[in-house]
């Protein structure tokens, strides 16, 4: 005979779930399913992958008309300028004048202007900093948004970058007048893949890379291993700086912070391999990704580089 409660009310079920080996296996199938179904679609479709991963790409943020003031940055002395690209977008840039000249460096080995290309996310306000102590270097400095960051047009893509680019070098040698073998071009993390595309298209002084990667297919080869490495066998948005840089000409610092833990080490030591001689490499202690251009260690390693005489691409490096 069946128990009843006190009340009457029929018989008492056990309401405990307990250990149910059928729930957990389904939601184990549930979990491999999310884990292997994207990538057994995106190894059949690689370039849908690269359509899904753009989202993870590019973080651009805009600015306002009265944000785009570089005195509210701190960069009083700095200009203001658009630069049209080749494909018809406009990019907006600030040129912030060296605060002193190459000949006041008592060894007259500075070389005279640089751009610098951010990363993936932001734009050229957060950069600020950087492009007043290039300054202080004696190096006249273009910092530029790619299109559709800041006050740019158009939406961001590799090729848009790499146009982007062309544009900023050519303002700086022919609207400018700096002459080539002057020019240190500068790119950080996403920005390197861009420095080193001008860099491998055109005559410069320097080149300087920091927080680089191969290639954004590499990086989510190392990121997402779960994932097949077909699925990464996009046909654009690849940002290959490892091998952009093998075609550069000039000397070449490739740095990057220790403790970066965005982008392995391999990753960015990679690029330093593929880069010809002469070259430098310079491990940041106790940096990260996103605070490696403020330490002292990097600028004292930047000055130096920069300040060998003379500032042509067939400079000795170290």
């Amino acid at each position: 005979m069946s128990e009843t409660a006190s009340g009457g009310q029929g018989p008492i079920r056990d309401r405990s779930r307990g250990f149910r080996p059928g729930v957990v296996a389904r939601y184990a199938a549930v979990v491999a399913a999310g884990l292997l179904l994207p990538g057994t679609v995106f190894m059949a479709l690689p370039d849908l992958a690269a359509r899904f991963a753009k989202a993870m790409i590019f973080y651009p943020e805009r600015l306002g008309e009265r944000e785009a003031d570089p005195g509210l940055w701190g960069l009083r002395e700095a200009e203001s300028v658009f630069l049209g690209t080749e494909d018809g977008e406009r990019l907006h840039a600030w040129w912030v004048p060296a605060a002193r000249e190459p000949d006041d460096d008592p060894d007259g080995g500075a070389c005279s202007a640089a751009i610098f290309f951010h990363g993936n996310a932001g734009n050229i306000a957060s950069r600020a900093p950087i492009a007043a102590r290039l300054s202080e270097l004696g190096l006249a400095t273009l910092l530029v948004d790619y299109r559709g960051y800041g006050r740019s047009s158009g939406e961001p893509n590799e090729e848009g970058l790499f146009e982007d680019g062309r544009a900023a070098y050519r303002h700086v040698v022919e609207a400018r007048g700096v002459p080539a073998e002057q020019v240190v071009v500068i790119g950080n993390s996403l920005g390197a893949a861009v420095a080193a595309s001008v860099a491998s298209e055109n005559r410069i002084g320097r080149l300087v890379l920091t927080g680089a990667f191969r290639s954004v297919p590499a990086l989510g080869r190392s990121i997402y291993w779960w994932i097949p490495n077909r699925a990464f066998n996009w046909s654009f948005n690849h940002f290959d700086a490892e091998n952009l840089v093998r075609l550069v000409e000039a000397p070449v610092l490739v740095g990057r912070g220790d403790r970066d833990a965005l982008i392995p080490r391999e990753e960015t030591r990679a690029v330093y391999e593929a880069a010809p001689e002469p070259k430098r490499w310079i491990e940041v202690p106790a940096a990260d990704h996103s605070n490696l251009w403020f330490t002292d260690e990097l600028w004292r390693e930047l000055a130096s580089f920069v300040g060998e005489s003379p500032c042509s691409p067939t400079a000795d490096g170290r």
